[in-house]
């Protein structure tokens, strides 16, 4: 497995994945979907801290509408559980 996280196109995508023998994983990125990633011949997509910068996002976008206008309407409760499986 290569892991080529700096691929930020399809082209680079396929460029790599044509060059090499074995599998390609890629980093995912906003601009591309899974299908664009996995068209483009990766094999593998890793988030990497994506998931934790998404969360943290979205607990300072709640906190600032607590503290500028005491919104508390972006609080949200725990996913269903089925959700978890």
């Amino acid at each position: 497995m290569l892991y080529a996280p700096g691929l930020a196109t399809t082209e680079e995508i396929r460029a790599v994945c044509e060059a090499v023998s074995r599998p390609v994983n890629v980093l995912a990125r906003p601009s591309l979907s899974k299908t664009d990633i996995a068209g483009a011949g990766a094999q593998r997509i890793s988030l990497g801290g994506a998931l934790t910068w998404t969360a943290v996002g979205a607990a300072v976008d709640a906190a600032t509408a607590i503290r500028d206008e005491g919104d508390f309407s972006r609080l949200a409760g725990p996913p269903p559980s089925d959700w978890l499986g």
